[in-house]
């Protein structure tokens, strides 16, 4: 029963999380920015968020951005949780989604020989 809390509370931090950076987040056109995994602490303090980011050069200038604005992202998310307080927001690379990425691209470019 707990774990089916948690996972619930994982997707609702996802989901909200998402729209809010769909309408906040200042990115230059042609970057793509996604929300990948959302793990909570069993305490719900800590929320790490694992992100993608595409073009993939342009990482550590989202990354940047999230890190500066994740107080403003944990009054919002504190606003729609019931909890009262929200997590606090740890944003990182989802490197295995990047890892998939440019094997993805790897395997393109073999097809193509």
């Amino acid at each position: 029963m707990a774990d089916r809390h948690i996972i619930r509370y994982q997707q609702l931090i996802q989901e909200q999380l998402s729209m809010l950076l769909l309408r906040e987040l200042d990115v230059d056109p042609g970057i793509l920015v996604t929300i990948s995994r959302v793990h909570i602490s069993a305490d719900f303090q800590v929320a790490d968020i694992k992100i993608t980011v595409f073009p993939p050069d342009k990482q550590g200038t989202v990354l940047q951005k999230l890190r500066k604005s994740h107080k403003e992202y944990e009054y919002f998310l504190a606003d729609i949780l019931s909890r009262g307080r929200s997590p606090e927001l740890r944003f990182e690379i989802d490197t295995e989604a990047l890892e998939a990425y440019e094997l993805d691209k790897l395997l393109d470019e073999l097809e193509e020989e």
